[in-house]
């Protein structure tokens, strides 16, 4: 017989997930979470939702819940007991808590958030401060994330999986879909993106040769475009008003006024989501400076105008997905890159020729590289925007093949590098288990002052600490040079990187935007059109 929960308790959640964890079926957590689901008060989807991936707040809220690992355990160790006893806190209670948290704002805020989330831990059972804990820091490691999630909803709520998930690459909050979802099937299929608000980003597939790229999207006709080694943005445009995000959906515009005020210049709309690639250029030779020393324009928030002088930065735009309150990810590329044309300043446009002769693409591929670019982009004319998916109808071709891995855990040098953390373990995403598995680890690649930042860095991400090593929630992304994929029974993944070494940090990148599994297993069958293979 079914039964209600009106006010599902937080212990009783932690139940539910020691149940999802305790399986290993994808399937059987799925419809625990649709069980659930059916049962619980609606007002409670949404906390539910995001609670079961490691998510204490939406993601919509801007700058998260902004506590790190050190106040966490601070307020794990030494919660604010209540003078008088209080009832068992419900899910709401505790999702509209972390809320109230994250807006803590302004002066002592550090301090100020520490007695808020002290205080809520200290009405809880010394199990619930862990499990509310992992949810902060995003460790839950349940066997859930986003894209389960929407299939529960899909399930429970009769809805199209494809419409479900296109309103969360459009709106890129999961917390919203659920809201969005909750009105119904018209809702779902006519929800809009919402301006000034990032949307999930269209992914590129690699490719070894020009060759290849041609053939994997089927011949034909192509537009070839210069790959930049800049960093990819997305401009939302509203009657003058400009806002720019980075490709993991960061605001960054308080950093690149000038890129602001190149687009009020030269892009001519009302209302548009574009497209595009900052870089850095030197002034004087107007050759493209390193990427790294891009980001240093990305993070800085103080000195604008100086770091401005210094490193002088241009746009290069090459797509255009929303238009005066229309939508455009269903309309051809061919389609959407005569508009952008009609509304941008030539010399604002990204590089591009439209060719079916490999021989002129290929020639094209190395005039690029001469000019110190990162490759080109090989574009199906005919192609849709897929919104956060990684197909054939964007192929990318670099000199040298790269990986995008996460780093997981990293341990403590020797000698002169024994104040850093400079040995990196390094990750693969399995969409089928939720999980980062790592495939090798490395010293190589990053300078001194490299060294110390990501020191700092993965110090605030980490999750748990063995001494000599630190394990991190998976947040940063970097780029990965390698010999060969081997096969390896060390790793959980079964593969392993021969020589890996980093040539950057990808700021830019999220990690939901690393390398899968998959794709590396691809990439070591692929190995073997070159070379023989030892079966």
């Amino acid at each position: 017989m079914s039964w209600l929960v009106v006010d599902m308790l937080f212990k009783d959640f932690i139940r539910i997930c020691m149940r999802i964890g305790s399986t290993s079926s994808i399937t059987e957590k799925k419809n625990i979470v649709a069980t659930y689901l059916k049962e619980l008060e609606r007002s409670e989807w949404k906390p539910f939702i995001l609670f079961l991936v490691g998510k204490p707040i939406p993601d919509s809220i801007e700058g998260g819940l902004g506590v790190g690992y050190s106040t966490i355990m601070k307020a794990l160790k030494n919660p604010i007991k209540p003078l008088f006893p209080s009832n068992p806190l419900t899910l709401n209670d505790v999702f509209n808590e972390l809320i109230k948290i994250a807006y803590i704002r302004g002066k002592d805020s550090s301090k100020r958030k520490f007695e808020a989330l002290a205080s809520l831990m200290g009405r809880m059972s010394r199990e619930e401060r862990i499990w509310l804990s992992k949810i902060i820091l995003g460790e839950l490691r349940i066997g859930l994330v986003d894209g389960h999630l929407l299939g529960a909803l899909s399930n429970v709520l009769g809805l199209s999986l494809e419409d479900i998930r296109r309103a969360y690459l459009l709106r890129g909050d999961l917390g919203d879909v659920v809201d969005v979802a909750l009105k119904g099937v018209e809702a779902l299929r006519n929800v809009p993106p919402r301006l000034f608000s990032p949307i999930r980003p269209m992914l590129a597939t690699p490719a070894s040769s020009i060759a290849e790229a041609y053939n994997m999207i089927g011949g034909g006709e192509a537009a070839v475009e210069v790959k930049y080694d800049g960093a990819r943005v997305q401009i939302h445009i509203k009657n003058g008003r400009v806002k720019i995000f980075s490709r993991r959906l960061t605001d960054v515009t308080y950093s690149l006024p000038d890129v602001v005020e190149i687009v009020r210049n030269g892009v001519s709309v009302d209302e548009a989501i574009l497209e595009g690639e900052v870089v850095a250029y030197e002034r004087g030779s107007g050759k493209p400076l390193p990427f790294q020393t891009l980001m240093k324009r990305f993070k800085r928030i103080y000195n604008i105008e100086e770091a401005m002088e210094l490193i002088p930065l241009k746009i290069h735009l090459f797509e255009i997905i929303y238009l005066n309150g229309k939508l455009l990810i269903d309309t051809p590329y061919s389609d959407r890159y005569d508009l952008l044309v009609e509304r941008v300043s030539e010399e604002l446009l990204a590089n591009r020729i439209v060719t079916s002769n490999i021989r002129e693409a290929e020639s094209f591929y190395k005039r690029a590289l001469d000019y110190g670019h990162e490759g080109v982009m090989v574009k199906r004319l005919n192609s849709p925007y897929i919104l956060g998916v990684r197909g054939k109808h964007w192929i990318k071709v670099k000199s040298k093949e790269t990986l995008d891995l996460v780093i997981v855990g990293a341990e403590w040098g020797h000698g002169r590098r024994s104040s850093w953390l400079s040995d990196y373990y390094l990750a693969v995403y399995d969409p089928n288990s939720g999980e980062y598995l790592v495939v090798g680890k490395t010293f190589k690649g990053l300078t001194d002052e490299e060294f110390q930042y990501m020191t700092k860095r993965l110090l605030e991400l980490k999750v748990k600490d063995e001494g000599f090593r630190i394990w991190v929630k998976p947040e940063i992304v970097v780029e990965v040079d390698f010999n060969e994929i081997q096969k390896s029974p060390k790793y959980k993944s079964g593969l392993a990187l021969r020589l890996a070494r980093i040539t950057r940090i990808r700021e830019d990148k999220s990690p939901e935007e690393a390398a899968t599994l998959e794709e590396l297993y691809q990439l070591y069958e692929r190995q073997f059109e070159k070379k023989g293979k030892v079966i």
